[in-house]
């Protein structure tokens, strides 16, 4: 009998790790800015709060290597200080060129982890996973700004915001 429930308890394991609310990196949806500092195991650090609609930029990874452009990840957290997005944006906002050509990189990246993407147009395309809507954009203004962005944003938050559709 101990033998059926530790064989049923291993086959279990699988599952309890995949239903956990993961977010960008080994953050999970919901964790505080230290937890997430704490989940990026030294790479993340406080910043200075970032106003972003009604949500705050807390917590940021400067430098990260993707492909072959410099990033930004900046983690966002509600008012109860609860992870609730983060955006991973090219360190590029001029050139058009290379913003091209990260969009898509991004894009194959994305595709080799996540799989077929689910919305595809020539500016953004979407992934989703059990928990995480991830939504690459390319946004050009010619000869004023140009940018990639990545965003990572709970399912949760996605159904709440099409609901009155």
């Amino acid at each position: 009998m101990k033998k059926q429930i530790f064989a049923l308890a291993l086959l279990s394991l699988p599952l309890i790790v995949m239903a956990k609310d993961s977010g960008y990196g080994n953050t999970e949806w919901g964790m505080t800015p230290n937890q997430v500092i704490a989940a990026q195991k030294g790479k993340a650090h406080l910043i200075p709060p970032q106003k972003y609609k009604d949500q705050w930029g807390k917590a940021s990874i400067e430098d990260v290597n993707i492909g072959s452009g410099l990033f930004t990840v900046t983690f966002i957290f509600d008012a109860s200080d609860k992870l609730v997005q983060t955006n991973v944006a090219s360190k590029e906002k001029k050139n058009e060129g290379i913003v091209n050509d990260q969009f898509n990189n991004l894009n194959q990246l994305l595709t080799q982890k996540y799989g077929k993407p689910q919305f595809v147009s020539n500016e953004k395309v979407t992934w989703k996973t059990d928990a995480t809507t991830i939504e690459l954009n390319k946004m050009i203004i010619s000869g004023i700004m140009a940018q990639t962005l990545v965003r990572y944003i709970p399912n949760k938050t996605v159904i709440s915001d099409t609901s009155n559709l």
